[in-house]
C-alpha cells in the first residue's frame, strides 16, 4: 500500500510500516495534526518517495520484513540528512534507543502503544525542526555567497587601487616632467630678458617673485598659483620687440607702439610656449584696469581673467619706482579702480615684508616731465598718445 493523503506541494511526513491497521492510525492521527502525508507499507517505496520528493519528518516501525526501522532511517539520513527521523517500536531496549538517538540516527522514538498527544507533539516538533535546519542551511549558502561576493569585490577593488596608484605615479611622473619642461621654458623667458634689458629681467623675476608671496598669502589652489607664476614671466616679455639703434638705446618711434601692444605679443609668445589659454589671457589683460580703462581690450571688473587680476597689482608694485610708503598708498588708492579690490588687502599684508619698489630698477617715475601716464605702472614718451577711452 503506498498513497499520497494530501497534496504534494512542499515536505510532507512519510511513513512507512507494513501493518495496515497501524500505517491506518499513524496516517489519520497526523493528518489531523494538519500535516501533508505521504503512507506506504513497503520500506523500500519509502526510499524511492526519499529520492522523488521533500521529506520533513519520517516515521518508520522498526519491525518490518523488508527491512528494519534503524535500516530505513539510516538511508534516510544520506538523502534527506535534515528530514527528522522518528523510529515506533516496542521491542528494542533502552539502551539501544538511546545510542541511536545520541548518534544522530534518529530525532525520537515513540514506543508502541503510544500517546496520541505524544506523538502528535512530537511530530509537530520534528517538523519544526526539519525548518529550522533548512531555514539555517539557507542562511548559510546566503551568508557564502555573499562572503564570496566580498571577497571577488575586495579582489577587484584592490586591482583598482592598484591600477589607482600606478596611474597617479604615472600622473606624477608627467607631473614632475611638465614642471622640468615649464622650469626650462621660464628660465628660456629669463635668458631672453636678460639679453634684452638686465633691468626688465630682473623686475621680471621680482614679479615672479612676489606672486609666489602673493599666492601663498592668499592661500590659492596650487593650480590657481602655478598659472600666476607662469603669467609673471611671460607678461612683459613681449617688450623684446622694442627696437634698438646701435648704441643699445631703444627707439624712441617704436617704443610707444610695442608699450601699447605688448600684452598681444606676449599673449602670443605664451601660446607659441605652449603655456596655454589660461596664462595667455592673463598675460593679455594684465594692462586691464578693474573699472574699465585700461587696455588693449578695455574690460573691467570681473571681465579680467582672475590671474590677471592678481597679477596686476604686483606687476605695479614691482615696477612703480615708488618707495614702500608711497607704493602702499597708491595700492590702497587705487584698489577698486586700477586693481580688483579683493586682490590688493593681500598685496597690502606682505608689502611691508617686500622690498621697496625704488630700489628694484624699474621704470621712470610719474614725476618725470618727459612722460605721461597711460596706464598705472606704464609710462610713455609725451609724444606717445594713447586712444581716448
Amino acid at each position: 500500500m503506498n498513497r499520497l493523503a494530501q497534496g504534494s506541494a512542499g515536505p510532507c511526513v512519510l511513513i512507512v510500516d507494513d501493518d495496515p491497521l497501524v500505517l491506518h492510525a499513524l496516517e489519520t492521527t497526523v493528518l489531523t495534526a494538519g500535516h501533508r502525508v505521504v503512507a506506504t507499507g513497503d520500506p523500500l517505496a519509502g526510499l524511492q518517495c526519499l529520492q522523488e520528493r521533500l521529506v520533513s519528518v519520517i516515521i518508520a516501525d522498526q519491525r518490518m520484513d523488508a527491512m528494519s526501522g534503524l535500516e530505513l532511517l539510516d538511508h534516510a539520513r544520506r538523502l534527506q540528512p535534515h528530514a527528522s527521523r522518528i523510529l515506533i517500536t516496542g521491542l528494542l531496549s533502552v539502551q539501544m534507543l538511546t545510542e541511536a538517538v545520541n548518534d544522530g540516527e534518529i530525532y525520537r522514538f515513540i514506543a508502541k502503544p503510544w500517546s496520541t498527544p505524544e506523538l502528535i507533539n512530537t511530530v509537530r516538533n520534528a517538523d519544526q525542526r526539519y525548518h529550522l535546519l533548512e531555514e539555517n542551511a539557507a542562511l548559510q549558502a546566503e551568508t557564502l555567497r555573499l562572503n564570496e561576493e566580498l571577497l571577488s569585490e575586495k579582489r577587484t577593488l584592490e586591482t583598482r587601487v592598484t591600477q589607482l596608484a600606478s596611474d597617479k605615479a604615472e600622473l606624477e611622473g608627467l607631473f614632475t616632467s611638465l614642471r622640468t619642461l615649464r622650469a626650462g621654458v621660464f628660465q628660456f623667458c629669463d635668458a631672453v630678458l636678460s639679453s634684452f634689458d638686465g633691468a626688465l629681467a630682473a623686475r621680471t623675476r621680482r614679479t615672479v617673485e612676489v606672486c609666489r608671496q602673493l599666492a601663498e598669502a592668499a592661500a590659492l589652489p596650487v593650480e590657481l598659483r602655478d598659472l600666476l607664476v607662469s603669467s609673471a614671466w611671460f607678461h612683459d616679455l613681449g617688450l623684446i620687440a622694442i627696437s634698438r639703434g646701435p648704441d643699445g638705446q631703444t627707439a624712441g618711434d617704436s617704443a610707444g607702439a610695442v608699450l601699447r601692444d605688448h600684452p598681444a605679443i606676449s599673449e602670443r609668445l605664451a601660446t607659441a610656449a605652449g603655456m596655454g589659454e589660461l596664462v595667455a589671457a592673463a598675460v593679455r589683460a594684465h594692462h586691464e584696469s578693474f573699472d574699465g580703462g585700461g587696455f588693449p581690450d578695455r574690460l573691467r571688473g570681473r571681465q579680467i581673467p582672475e590671474i590677471a587680476r592678481w597679477l596686476t597689482p604686483v606687476a605695479y608694485f614691482v615696477s612703480c619706482g615708488l618707495n614702500r610708503e608711497r607704493a602702499i598708498e597708491e595700492l590702497e588708492r587705487l584698489s577698486g579702480t586700477a586693481f580688483d579690490p579683493q586682490v590688493v588687502p593681500f598685496l597690502l599684508r606682505i608689502a611691508l615684508r617686500l622690498p621697496s619698489p625704488d630700489a628694484e630698477v624699474s621704470a621712470p617715475a610719474p614725476s618725470s616731465a618727459t612722460h605721461q601716464v597711460v596706464h598705472p605702472r606704464v609710462y610713455l614718451p609725451a609724444s606717445d598718445k594713447m586712444p581716448a577711452s
